[in-house]
């Protein structure tokens, strides 16, 4: 444990002794807006601050929890508003401007960040090198807008894992694969042993067949590298390139064999995503391929499921095929962006770019949370499982954030979608299918 670690443990009056040094060079008074940075010192006690973010519930909870000891510390106030109808009243608020806007907004995409960048408010050049140490590069190269880092990263989501049955591992001597060679072996021996290696399921209503896409964005990543995965996702290279379709059909081959997927090929585009997991409960298949927030699929199943290694079910990190391209990892997460350079969002802004905000909102304990900072406290996390996922997650290394909410949403959420759909049920061929997602790819 880092000495920020074992601060956070001695108490409450140790924490707002290390926030009171954190928070030191809160902010300026100056006007927000691009290009504008935020340093200098001010006493903010008695300040509000607004934040509008997409969490929710307990989640929300969660939120204002990781800012008490901030409030403790600086005598300021954190005004949270969780509605996952943020994006739309965020855009609606930085066209109209002035009081409409939110002090501080949690952006889900970077997508959104970009978008909303002319209004926002340049990170304090100490902020950005504390990021700089504190993340894996890639989160600091997403929240850079035009040379200029205007986001921080508050919260991941962990794509690249596997979950599995704990007791059908032991009851049949299967190993954990740390290989993709390995990875392969195990699924051959379950269908030896009469049991379907994969759980796979993309229907999601409107969004069907953004699971297929996240399995591209994995295999992309180890079959091709990140650098190949952001010319894929910036169309530096186009849809239909050969490296793409390699991604396509490598995923095709596990997906589309005989005997690999529960119920068939066939049955892949009509299985809920919600459910498609649940039979590892039942050792009617092997493994799911999915993200930390299927965690909750779980728990709605069965409500006593225990999670970690001797529980119902666990996770382990989707192996990588080549040892040249490192440890990588597909994430999703949520931005801390801020709309003014008040010393009060700046001293916030501060804060959530610690360690100390990440231990704290761990320590809560409310769920739906992971934190890339890889100077937050794995062991914080109140389970096996949960610590199991933030050591994959501050070990990775390099990350890439999820493909498709970076493309153009005609492609991302569209086309890919779509067209990704008719592939998985055999109504288009492979050909077909990334032809047609290039030629939606806007022009201009």
């Amino acid at each position: 444990m880092t000495s920020t670690h074992k601060r956070l443990k001695v108490g409450v009056i140790a924490g707002v002794s290390t926030l009171a040094l954190l928070l030191a060079a809160c902010g300026s008074s100056s006007k927000g807006g691009s290009g504008t940075t935020v340093a200098g010192g001010t006493d903010i006690k008695g300040k509000t601050i607004k934040i509008l973010g997409p969490e929710t519930g307990s989640e929300a909870d969660g939120v204002t929890e990781a800012f008490k000891p901030f409030e403790a510390a600086t005598g300021a106030k954190i005004a949270y508003t969780g509605t996952r109808d943020a994006e739309t009243q965020v855009r609606t608020a930085a066209q109209a401007g002035g009081d409409a806007l939110p002090d501080i907004f949690y952006a889900p995409q970077p997508g959104l960040v970009k978008d909303l960048a002319p209004k926002l408010t340049v990170i304090d050049p100490a902020v950005v090198t504390s990021m700089k140490a504190d993340y894996d590069p890639y989160w600091t190269q997403l929240a850079t807008i035009d040379g200029k880092v205007v986001a921080i990263p508050a919260k991941s989501d962990l794509k690249s894992l596997v979950w599995y049955s704990p007791k059908v591992f032991k009851d049949k001597g299967y190993s954990i694969p740390k290989t993709w060679d390995e990875l392969t072996a195990l699924q051959d021996k379950m269908k030896t042993d009469k049991i379907a290696p994969w759980c796979i399921g993309i229907e999601s209503g409107d969004a069907t067949g953004w699971t297929f896409t996240d399995w591209m964005e994995d295999v992309m990543l180890r079959l091709h590298g990140p650098d190949v995965y952001d010319k894929w996702v910036t169309h530096a290279i186009p849809f239909n390139d050969p490296q793409v379709k390699d991604v396509a059909e490598f995923v095709g081959k596990i997906w589309f064999t005989e005997g690999n997927v529960l119920s068939g090929r066939q049955s892949i585009a009509s299985t809920g995503f919600a459910n498609a997991g649940l039979p590892i409960l039942d050792g009617k298949c092997g493994m799911h391929r999915q993200a930390n927030f299927y965690g909750a699929q779980f728990k709605a199943a069965k409500a006593d499921v225990k999670f970690g290694p001797d529980g119902d079910v666990n996770v382990f990190y989707l192996p990588t095929i080549s040892d040249k391209f490192g440890k990588v990892t597909l994430v999703a997460g949520v931005f801390a962006v801020a709309f003014n350079a008040n010393p009060a969002t700046a001293a916030a802004m501060k804060y959530i770019e610690s360690a100390e905000y990440a231990n704290s909102r761990i320590k809560a304990n409310k769920g739906g949370f992971l934190s890339p900072n890889k100077k937050s406290d794995v062991k914080a996390y109140p389970d096996l499982l949960d610590q199991s996922m933030a050591a994959i997650l501050v070990a990775a290394s390099p990350v890439r954030f999820d493909g498709s909410d970076a493309m153009p949403s005609k492609v991302g959420s569209g086309t890919f979608w779509k067209d990704g759909t008719n592939y998985v049920n055999g109504t288009e061929d492979v050909d077909t299918f990334l032809k047609n997602v290039e030629a939606s790819w806007p022009k201009s």
